[in-house]
């Protein structure tokens, strides 16, 4: 009984000594290398590539934090040494678990939308004085014809919280005035003219880029000359307020839109698809590197916690 009473002294003197740098940078290390992992897993092609190894990075992952876990609390209760085993169980479990986090809602803002997009169809040469959005309902992106342009002019915001910004895309023109011989049964109480198909229902929009009223506008390449393209809005939410903005422009000019389709209007939308594509891996390393430094004084925190609680 001496001894191990004598044991347990010398234990707890040693677990009051300095820290050495090998425990807090050990743990932080093991965090951040648990968080690229498990963020390249959620996040990346690798995802829908691979995924059985995805899974099992995350699962061995899991497993490994379970194992830290229990090693720490068993020889915790056998009053032997156990804070570096419980710090980097905790450092383990929280990359995990930002990895996912973080990773997942990356997924859905980049690789999950670009591979909504492959599986959607591309339309080239569309003209949205003649043709209808009911057409083109499967579309992810849309090539216009010649000539085609967004009217910044007519363009009109909606405020919810975010200003959502919307404006037609046109080919013959909106106003009556301007159209020349067109019949009068195509004109409206407020001068605008209702196109060809009946229906305006090609939209170019973006969130904060327009003023109160919707001028200036200047969303994507919307001010480009030479862009006549645009990948189609996916994300429900912003497509309901661009809907209520559709219909207030509707109701002042009297233009119906039956079927309104929005678009990031753009010069190359393979482009703005190759970007969603590497936005996860772009971001690991800044990632990366800020979870290493919060995961640095986390690490540090947690062993000097234990050891005001006398954790061996």
């Amino acid at each position: 009984m001496k001894l191990r009473a004598e044991t347990n002294f010398l234990l707890r003197k040693q677990s009051k000594q300095a820290l050495g740098p090998v425990e807090v940078i050990g743990g932080a290390v093991i965090s951040t290398l648990a968080f690229i992992l498990t963020f390249w897993s959620m996040s990346c092609l690798i995802r829908v590539s691979s995924p059985a190894v995805a899974t099992l990075i995350v699962g061995a992952l899991a497993i490994m934090a379970m194992l830290a876990n229990y090693i720490g609390v068993v020889r915790y209760r056998m009053q032997r040494t156990a804070r570096t085993w419980l710090v980097l169980a905790l450092c383990l479990w929280a990359g995990l678990v930002v990895g996912l986090v973080l990773g997942n809602n990356y997924w859905w803002l980049g690789v999950g939308k670009y591979q909504e997009y492959h599986q959607m169809a591309s339309y080239v040469n569309v003209d949205p004085s003649r043709d209808k959005g009911s057409s083109f309902m499967d579309a992810g992106a849309i090539y216009f014809k010649d000539r085609v342009s967004v009217d910044r002019t007519k363009a009109i915001a909606f405020r919810n919280g975010l200003t959502y910004c919307i404006a037609p895309v046109i080919l013959d023109p909106l106003e009556a005035a301007s159209a020349g011989n067109a019949s009068d049964s195509r004109k409206t109480a407020a001068g605008f003219l209702i196109p060809t198909s009946g229906t305006l229902d090609f939209w170019a929009v973006g969130t904060n880029c327009c003023g109160t009223t919707g001028t200036p506008f200047s969303c994507f390449d919307a001010a480009n000359p030479f862009a006549r393209s645009g990948l189609r809005v996916l994300d429900d939410t912003h497509i309901a307020m661009y809907q209520l903005a559709v219909q207030e422009w509707t109701a002042t000019t009297g233009v119906p839109a039956k079927y309104p389709l929005f678009f990031e209007w753009s010069l190359d939308p393979l482009m703005l698809e190759d970007k969603l594509k590497s936005m996860a891996s772009n971001s690991m390393l800044k990632l990366g590197f800020v979870y290493a430094l919060a995961a640095l004084l986390v690490s540090y925190v947690l062993h000097m916690l234990f050891r005001y609680y006398k954790v061996l």
